[in-house]
This record gives structure tokens, C-alpha cells and sequence, in this order.
């Protein structure tokens, strides 16, 4: 019988493209369990669960004119953990493009960008999770909020490329615009991550009485934090743009497992490192949500969607069109933003898991060209702030906690 494949989505085919022998987007999710893993138990845990996320647990076919998403034909293997974010080979994205690791006490998934986004990936990994401590502690875990039934067939809306489903109105290209770019040696292919972890409601707190979200307090310190930087280096100041993914099931009410992201820039111009944090965080705040107006991201997800499907890039070999996607990126790619924050947002686990399941931890790879990034997630009440960064020295972490810490003291 013939294999089902699937089109490669808007957003899977740009990390195809970027793809290099010693760097991959890759980002990695680490939960520390309240026992020593068994891998015995974790690789039937696998076997139960690879077939309901074909999509994800998957490898990338290259054909002359395009890519598909492969479903693995076997559950992979469940490994020693070697360390961390090592760069996925061409074959292992061609085959699996999926790891689980084990540790100790933690269990480890490493997954290629171009699978999913955050939210495919939480609900992966802690479906997988949930199917462990059934098979280990016997216990009776309800299907709900990430977690997956593993008695259904995938789901017809979790395969949907939503891209291609909201798009719409006027395509709408947005200019890009040089950012600030961060000092440090490239020292690939080893990522050195740096985590703290603090309590959630400590952190929302004081969001709540700046009058700003979450992500905007975060982001607006962390442009704040490399403009300091920045005063340090030179005294020709560039912008600060933060790039901040935004999960567009929220606003389109998409159920995908799929990538459905798209982001905002939200911008320190020289001179803004006069203002009050408030006053910057307010900023931050307004920018974002004008970015988040849903006739705006329909009009950028038409562009980048028709885009793909004109009838010359069709029909331009793969070769070539990575070729251009790789050139056009580092020229308008990431020179477009300073570093990228990622907020994955609160990890819901059913009460019956949530004993077990300690911490979560999300670490991403560093950006080809430049040496950082950063992801924040949530669990149990701890909320996760993660840099990754190729450069030896660290800097930016140090700068960014103290401010955080600063503005979580005095509001």
C-alpha cells in the first residue's frame, strides 16, 4: 500500500531551506520526573504513541520540486541523552526528525522546527509523557488539554495546514528593517543554555500592575537589556527589534498540530533607553497589539502563502530555491530582529500527572547568525526563562535577569 505523505507547510519550508550540516532549528523540551526514567518502559510508551502524530513524528522527502513530510514507518528509538540541541544530520531529517532522550530523572524531546511549532510539540511530548506513567505507575490520565487519545485516529483538523486555510484579503510584504546584532564568537556547533526559574504568579504579577502582558514586560526588558549592551559597544545605536512568535490558533481558532505561527517586532528606537520601564513596557505593549490585528496577519500569511504557490516558484528546482531562501534570509532574515524570545505559555497537565512531572524546561538553537535565544515556558507554578547562545561568555542573560529582577522588586 501507497505511504501517506503530507505538503510541507508556509513556515516548514523556510526552516527546510536554512538547513545546514552543522545547524539545524531544532529546539529541545526537558521535563525532570519525580523517578529515575525507566527506558524500557518510555520506548513501549513510544511504541504506543508515534502513529497518532504522523506529521511530527516524521522525516522531510526532498524532491526536485518540493519537500513532504513523511511519517515514520516505526517508532523511533528512545536513546541515552549525548547532550544538548546536537545539530540533526540531513539523514536523520530525512528519516526521523524526532528525538527522546533519558537521563537520570529527565526525559528529553528534541524536534526540527519544521514539524510543528510550540504547541504541536507540548502536545507530542506530553501525550508520550501521559503514556509513560500509565505504563509505569498504572495510573488513569483523562484526555485533556494538550493530550491526545491515543484510541483516535489523527484527526483531520490536527493535519490541516492553516496557513493555507486563513489567508486572506490584500498580501501584505513587510519591509525589512537592519536591528542591532549582538557581539559574541560563533562557537558551533555547542549550545551552552542558561535557565532561572521563577514562581508564575510573582512574574504575573507584576505584568498585571505595569498594565502590560506577560510577553510584553518580557520582551520590552530584554530590548531594554540589549540596548545597555549595545550603549557598551558603540555609540552609533541601532534599533532593538525583539522577535516574539505568536501562536495564531488563538486568534483564527485553528485546531492544527501543525506550525500556525507568524510574529511581531516590537522596536526600542535609539533614545527610548531615556525612558521610564514603565513607559518602554506600555510601548512594547501597543506595538505588539497592532501587530495582532487579525486582518494584518491574514494579509501577511496571503504573502507568504501565494508567495509559495506562484506558478515560476513552483516549478524552480528545490536546489534553487533554497539557494535563494538561504540568500534572501541572511540578508532580510534574522538582521530583521536582535534575538528572538519565544513565550510557549503555561503547560496545563492533568492533576493524575502532575505529581510526577517536576519541572519543564524549553531550549532552542541559537540563531545560525547570531550567538542567542531565548524561550519561556510555564509549569506547576514555575515559570521557565531559558537563553541558549553559541558564544562561550555569557552577557546578555546577566543584564536582562538583573532588570527583570529590578522591575519584579520595585512594582
Amino acid at each position: 500500500m501507497k505511504q501517506t505523505t503530507y505538503a510541507v507547510d508556509n513556515s516548514a519550508l523556510l526552516y527546510l531551506a536554512l538547513m545546514r550540516k552543522r545547524h539545524t532549528n531544532i529546539y529541545r523540551f526537558t521535563v525532570t520526573m519525580d523517578e529515575e526514567v525507566d527506558p524500557d518502559i518510555l520506548q513501549q510508551a513510544m511504541e504506543r504513541v508515534y502513529r497518532r502524530f504522523p506529521t511530527i513524528i516524521a522525516g522531510f522527502r526532498r524532491e526536485f520540486f518540493r519537500f513532504r513530510v513523511v511519517p515514520v514507518s516505526s517508532a523511533p528509538l528512545v536513546l541515552p541523552d549525548p547532550g544538548v540541541l546536537i545539530p540533526m544530520t540531513r539523514e536523520e531529517i530525512g528519516t526521523c526528525a524526532y528525538r527522546i532522550f533519558y537521563r537520570g530523572y529527565d526525559i528529553s524531546y528534541e524536534g526540527f522546527h519544521a514539524a510543528a511549532d510550540g504547541f504541536g510539540a507540548v502536545a507530542s511530548f506530553t501525550t508520550l509523557l501521559a503514556e509513560y506513567l500509565r505504563l509505569k505507575n498504572g495510573l488513569e490520565i483523562p484526555v485533556c488539554n494538550t493530550l491526545r487519545d491515543l484510541e483516535d485516529d489523527p484527526l483531520d483538523h490536527e493535519l490541516e495546514d492553516s496557513y493555507l486555510v486563513h489567508q486572506e484579503g490584500e498580501p501584505m510584504h513587510l519591509p525589512s528593517r537592519y536591528s542591532y546584532q549582538l557581539p559574541g564568537v560563533y562557537n558551533e556547533p555547542r549550545v551552552y543554555p542558561c535557565s532561572r526559574i521563577y514562581h508564575t504568579d510573582q512574574v504575573l504579577s507584576a505584568s498585571r500592575r505595569l498594565g502590560v502582558s506577560m510577553t510584553s514586560m518580557l520582551s520590552g526588558i530584554m530590548a531594554a537589556a540589549i540596548m545597555d549592551i549595545q550603549t557598551r559597544h558603540t555609540a552609533a545605536l541601532k534599533p532593538v527589534r525583539i522577535m516574539v512568535p505568536v501562536d495564531l490558533r488563538r486568534i483564527f481558532g485553528s485546531r492544527t498540530l501543525r506550525n500556525f505561527i507568524l510574529y511581531t517586532l516590537p522596536t526600542m528606537e535609539p533614545g527610548d533607553e531615556k525612558l521610564p520601564i514603565r513607559d518602554l513596557l506600555h510601548r512594547f505593549q501597543s506595538q505588539i497589539k497592532d501587530q495582532l490585528d487579525p486582518k494584518r496577519l491574514a494579509s501577511i500569511m496571503a504573502y507568504n502563502v501565494r508567495t509559495q504557490a506562484h506558478v515560476l516558484f513552483r516549478h524552480i528546482p528545490m536546489g534553487i530555491k533554497c539557494a535563494v531562501m538561504r540568500l534572501a534570509y541572511r540578508f532580510f532574515g534574522e538582521s530583521n530582529s536582535s534575538i528572538t524570545l519565544t513565550n510557549i505559555g503555561n503547560v496545563q497537565l492533568p492533576a493524575e500527572m502532575a505529581p510526577h512531572v517536576k519541572t519543564i524546561q524549553c531550549i532552542l538553537t541559537p540563531r545560525a547568525g547570531s550567538p542567542y535565544n531565548c524561550s519561556v515556558i510555564a509549569m506547576n507554578g514555575r515559570l521557565t526563562i531559558t537563553f541558549s547562545r553559541f558564544c562561550r561568555q555569557p552577557e546578555l542573560e546577566s543584564v536582562f535577569f538583573a532588570k527583570l529582577d529590578e522591575v519584579l522588586k520595585t512594582v
